[in-house]
């Protein structure tokens, strides 16, 4: 199968899961075409499964998705660009893979925040893979994530800690009127560094995302489903030295 027919396939299939989940995805702002390393704040598998289901576009992963059943074969099928986290040093590896890609043409997407939240803030960004898009010359292009709901609270949608996958979609259940919301804007300018483009991007999202109301959330169960062991997307401690 052709990775384009694969970007199809997995175009329909997540907006099947989100239509199952009733989730309402709307996008603001225009995805400018070519190459581009979008950096998003994170706040649940969702953020992924709307992402893949209304643009063209790969990710950087943990390693240890490779080994999922279906998730992993899809993810290599998409050229997503794997890490182990384990290894810190791994990420002087990534770092030219995710140039490459760039070079290629193709639109990455990297949640620097290196975890998922509740959206009360956004995390300060990990710059590391940024490098990527220092050295291939391409634009890094903030992208504001943000959740609702008009019965169960946008926070039900957001999945943090240690709560498993199916402890989540349970608790999902509940939820009424989900809108999930991907705000893309403007590239930035080239900037001097991977640093500074980080700060930016973190400094624009943060201006434009939503706050989503607060609501309690429900306790977690913890197994070998867990978020830890699932999340697809992840960034690194390790900083690149100067």
């Amino acid at each position: 199968m052709t990775r384009l027919l694969v970007v199809r396939a997995t175009r329909l299939l997540c907006r099947g899961v989100l239509a199952a989940l009733r989730i309402e995805v709307r996008r603001e702002g225009a995805a400018a075409d070519g190459p581009a390393l979008w950096v998003a704040n994170h706040l649940s598998w969702i953020d992924i499964v709307a992402m893949l289901g209304h643009h063209q576009c790969t990710f950087v992963a943990k390693d240890d998705v490779r080994r999922w059943p279906l998730v992993g074969a899809l993810g290599e099928a998409l050229g997503v660009i794997w890490i182990d986290r384990t290894r810190k040093r791994d990420l002087l590896r990534a770092v030219p893979l995710l140039g490459d890609a760039l070079r290629s043409g193709r639109r990455v997407i990297l949640f620097p925040e290196g975890t998922t939240t509740l959206g009360h803030s956004v995390l300060p960004f990990r710059s590391s893979l940024v490098e990527a898009a220092v050295q291939a010359g391409v634009p890094v292009v903030p992208v504001a994530v943000s959740v609702s709901a008009d019965r169960g609270g946008g926070e039900t949608l957001c999945w943090v800690g240690d709560e498993t996958l199916w402890a989540h979609l349970r608790r999902m259940r509940s939820v009424r009127g989900a809108v999930f919301t991907i705000r893309v804007l403007p590239a930035l300018a080239p900037g001097p560094s991977r640093k500074v483009q980080s700060r930016t991007a973190h400094t624009r999202i943060v201006a434009a995302r939503r706050q989503p109301r607060t609501h309690p959330v429900a306790a977690r169960d913890t197994n070998v489903f867990a978020k830890q062991n699932f999340r697809p997307m992840d960034s690194s401690d390790l900083e690149i030295a100067r």
